[in-house]
C-alpha cells in the first residue's frame, strides 16, 4: 500500500508541477535514491501515466487524458447541483431552477419549488431563451466574445413581456454589467408577475455551462432581497462549479 501511495504522490507531482521533472528532482522530492525513483518512473512509463522526452525528462501522460474525458462524460450536473438547489430553496423559500446550455438556447433540468411559490410555466425538459431569463443572461455574460457576437446575429431577440430586452446593443449593455456584479436579474423579462436572479455555473474550461435562479412574486424582490439572494446562489454556483472541476 505505501508503494501504491508513493506512486500517486509522484504521479501528482509531475502533473502539477509547471514545467518537465527528472528522476534526479523526483528522488530529491520524495527522499529516495534515485535507482529508486527510476523504477517508478518505468512503471508510470509503460502504464502511460507519464511520458519520457528525448532529454529523459518527463511529463504527464496522455492516459491521464483519456481517463479524465471518461470522468467528464460520467459528470451529471443535476445529480451534483440537487442537494444544492434543494438547500438554496431552504435558505430563501423561492422556487429554484437549475438550467443546461444547449447550443443558442437553455434546457429546464431541475426545479426546486418553495414553500411560498406560485405556479411557473417552467417544467423539466421545457427549453428557454437565454436572452430573457436570470440563467440564461447570465450564461451569455460569460460566453467567449465570438460565440456572444454569433448569438446576437443569429437569435431573433422576441418580446415576451414588455420588459423583454430586444434590442442587441441594450442586451450587450446589460450583459456587460452582469459581468460586472457576477449575477444576473430577469426582471418580468420572461413572464409577468415573476423576477429571477440567476448566476453562471462554469465547467473545468471556465465555459458556462448552466445556470442557477431563484425566481418568485416581483413584488417580493426589492434591491435587499435582490442581494441576498444574489450572494446565496454565487456562493452555491461556486461550489457546484468546483465539482465540475472549475
Amino acid at each position: 500500500m505505501n508503494t501504491l501511495k508513493k506512486a500517486f504522490e509522484i504521479l501528482d507531482f509531475i502533473v502539477k508541477n509547471p514545467g518537465d521533472v527528472s528522476v534526479s528532482e523526483i528522488a530529491e522530492k520524495f527522499n529516495m535514491s534515485v535507482s529508486n525513483a527510476y523504477k517508478y518512473m518505468v512503471v508510470l512509463e509503460e502504464k502511460g501515466f507519464v511520458l519520457r522526452k528525448k532529454d529523459k525528462r518527463y511529463v504527464p501522460g496522455y492516459k491521464l487524458i483519456e481517463y479524465g474525458s471518461f470522468v467528464l462524460r460520467r459528470f451529471n450536473i443535476r445529480d451534483i447541483a440537487h442537494d444544492h438547489l434543494v438547500d438554496i430553496m431552504k435558505r430563501t423559500g423561492e422556487t429554484v431552477h437549475l438550467i443546461l446550455k444547449d447550443g443558442f438556447e437553455g434546457v429546464y433540468i431541475d426545479k426546486v419549488e418553495g414553500e411560498q411559490s406560485i405556479p411557473m410555466v417552467s417544467r423539466l425538459g421545457m427549453k428557454v431563451d437565454l436572452y430573457s431569463t436570470a440563467s440564461g443572461k447570465s450564461i451569455l455574460a460569460f460566453v467567449p466574445e465570438k460565440e456572444l457576437k454569433e448569438y446576437l446575429k443569429i437569435v431573433e431577440l422576441k418580446p415576451k413581456t414588455p420588459n423583454t430586452i430586444t434590442n442587441p446593443r441594450v442586451l450587450k449593455r446589460e450583459l456587460e454589467k452582469i459581468r460586472k456584479r457576477g449575477y444576473a436579474v430577469d426582471n418580468e423579462e420572461n413572464e409577468i408577475g415573476i423576477m429571477c436572479v440567476g448566476v453562471p455555473i462554469f465547467d473545468h474550461n471556465g465555459y458556462p455551462v448552466a445556470g442557477v435562479s431563484i425566481s418568485g412574486v416581483a413584488r417580493k424582490f426589492t434591491e435587499e432581497k435582490i442581494e441576498e439572494y444574489s450572494d446565496v446562489l454565487k456562493e452555491k454556483a461556486e461550489e457546484i462549479s468546483r465539482k465540475l472541476g472549475y
